[in-house]
């Protein structure tokens, strides 16, 4: 059960699930739980008034020729990369972002999986200190192979 969850978790990082850039926009927006007039705000905050019938053709129609600004905003706004909404390639999220997701979820893991062994009071203690202490930790930046 772990496995597979971790496993779905991995996947949902570096998944292309939508086919088109306008797939993709609108599947940002849904991962960040924004609704349109929430983006349109947000949006705004970068210079860009775009209206409703705007944002809804742009997540429902293939853009030609995308207008990079908004395409980098809306990525910025959704805390995904650029790429991923213009190719659908590599991560969903930001490279910046994904080992401190994988770390997150590596933790929370062991949390999790240290209620099945069979720990004295002080173990626990040493253990519920260790995840304190590395939760609150910087991690070091992990450098791609």
């Amino acid at each position: 059960m772990l496995y597979i969850s971790s496993h779905r978790f991995l996947q949902s990082i570096v998944q292309d699930k939508p086919s088109n850039i306008a797939g993709r926009i609108r599947e940002a927006r849904h991962r960040a739980q924004m609704d349109p007039a929430a983006l349109r705000a947000q949006l705004r905050e970068y210079g860009i008034d775009l209206s409703k019938t705007g944002l809804h053709r742009l997540e429902t129609t293939e853009p030609k020729n995308p207008n990079l600004k908004i395409i980098e905003a809306i990525a910025d706004i959704t805390n995904v990369s650029p790429g991923w909404i213009l190719f659908g390639k590599g991560p969903t999220v930001p490279d910046t972002e994904v080992g401190s997701a994988i770390r997150s979820r590596v933790i929370d893991t062991i949390e999790l999986m240290s209620g099945a062994l069979d720990l004295s009071a002080r173990q626990e203690s040493t253990l519920h200190n260790w995840l304190k202490s590395v939760r609150e930790s910087k991690p070091k930046q992990i450098k791609k192979p």
